[in-house]
Parts: C-alpha cells; sequence; structure tokens
C-alpha cells in the first residue's frame, strides 16, 4: 500500500467516525451563544415595539384631548372649576374655584340666546360640557389596565355633554336678576343643579377620553388661571405592570366670553 493510499484510508476512517466530544461542545456553545443572541434580540424588539405603540397611544391621546377641549372651550361663554366630580364637591356656587385653585371637574358652559319677553338679559344655558377625573371601579370590566384594580392617582378623564332645552317651558336659566324676570314657564335654578348626578351608573355612560392620567398641579388636573384661561397639567399613562409609558401634558384654553 502506497503513502497515498494509507493517507485516504486514515481520512476516510476519521470521516466515517463522527464529530469527536471537544468539537460537540464547542459546536453547543456556539449554538446556544446564537440563540440566546437572537432570543434577546427579539424580547429586546418586541418590548421597543410594545413602547413605540404606547407612545403612538399617548400621542393620540393628547390629540384627541387637545382637538376636544378646543372646540368646546371656542363655543363656551365661561368654565367653572370644581375640586372632583363628586356630589359633595358641587352642591352650591360657593363651591366654585376661583383663580389660582386646581380642581380635577372642569365645566364649560354655553349661553343659549334670551328670550324677547325677558325685561333683563337673563341668559339661559344652552349646553354644558364637562371634563373631570374618575376612577375605575372594581366591578367595572375594564378597570386600571396598570395595577389591575381600582385606580389610585392614575383614572381616566371622562366627558359629558349636556344639551339644555331651549323652550320657554323646559328651559332652565341661571338665577341672576330673580325669578321675576322669568318668561312664563321658565325655571329659575343655579349651574350646580344642571350638572348630571354622580351615580356610578352615569359615571360609566360617560364617554373616556384620556385613558389613564394624573394631575401635576397640586395632584389635580385643571388649573384656574386668573378666571379666564385654564390650564390642564398632568401626565398621561399607557402600559401595564411591567411597562408601562408616560409622558407629561400642558395646555391652555380660554374660552370666548
Amino acid at each position: 500500500m502506497t503513502l497515498r493510499s494509507a493517507s485516504r484510508l486514515a481520512s476516510r476512517r476519521r470521516s466515517a467516525s463522527g464529530f469527536s466530544l471537544a468539537e460537540m461542545m464547542v459546536s453547543l456553545t456556539i449554538f446556544s451563544l446564537l440563540m440566546g443572541m437572537i432570543v434577546e434580540f427579539s424580547v429586546e424588539s418586541s418590548k421597543n415595539m410594545y413602547l413605540s405603540e404606547q407612545k403612538c397611544t399617548i400621542n393620540k391621546d393628547m390629540r384627541n384631548l387637545t382637538s376636544q377641549m378646543s372646540d368646546d372651550a371656542r363655543d363656551a361663554n365661561f368654565f367653572v372649576m370644581y375640586s372632583n366630580y363628586t356630589m359633595a364637591a358641587r352642591t352650591t356656587a360657593s363651591q366654585e374655584l376661583l383663580q389660582a385653585n386646581s380642581g380635577d371637574f372642569l365645566v364649560l358652559v354655553t349661553y343659549g340666546t334670551p328670550p324677547s319677553t325677558l325685561k333683563f338679559n337673563i341668559r339661559p344655558v344652552a349646553s354644558i360640557v364637562g371634563y373631570y377625573r374618575a376612577p375605575y371601579q372594581t366591578n367595572q370590566t375594564v378597570i386600571d389596565p396598570i395595577t389591575g384594580q381600582a385606580a389610585v392617582g392614575l383614572e381616566p378623564v371622562r366627558k359629558f355633554t349636556l344639551t339644555v332645552g331651549n323652550g320657554l317651558a323646559a328651559n332652565q336659566y341661571l338665577l341672576a336678576t330673580g325669578s321675576a324676570d322669568l318668561p312664563a314657564g321658565g325655571t329659575a335654578t343655579t349651574l350646580e343643579a344642571l350638572l348630571p348626578d354622580a351615580s356610578q351608573a352615569t359615571i360609566d355612560s360617560h364617554t373616556i377620553v384620556v385613558q389613564l392620567a394624573q394631575g401635576l398641579a397640586d395632584g389635580c388636573l385643571f388649573h384656574n388661571f386668573w378666571g379666564k384661561s385654564v390650564m390642564l397639567n398632568g401626565k398621561i399613562v399607557q402600559g401595564n405592570n411591567d411597562t408601562s409609558v408616560h409622558d407629561t401634558y400642558n395646555f391652555t384654553i380660554s374660552p370666548r366670553g
């Protein structure tokens, strides 16, 4: 047998015997490192994608809230603020928050056309738009996605729109110069008496415009700026227990007056 033939035979024997233990260990180590890098990359990519989606949702919430509040303020004649939406916080005019105060319940009011039968210019309220923060309830099907329970500090922003009847018999009037100035069939009342009740059924019926928000102005969402403008100062949150995203939101509106 020649030297070349012996070399070929030895090479065939090595090939037939497969990988050695050392070669297999090296291969498995390299494979494990590659798989770990792939898994880590996939997890990080999924997390970044999730965060991007939540940031987009926050930006959408901000644009939606800005658009709605701008339109409502443009139509409103004046605004009133209360500390919160509970009945105990807004039963009388004395509970209306004056300039430099902050609260979680904003009311935008639009006047209607005064009836010609009035002695004085008592203007009827035509519509009311309210924005307020109210916590999710534990018995609701949708609750705080961050904590999985009734929210503490982080609460949804809800909105209601109330149209007040403009007929003389059904109309409601702000109590101004007295009931003697009201037309036949008119009813004198206060702004607080026109607001919706604070029952859970009523709250659930109001539209959620922001899923989760936290007030930053003394812990409240709205700030009365010199009685002429409303500054919304808060933190909007999206996400879950593991990963949450938030962004600060500052916006000012002024009713047309």
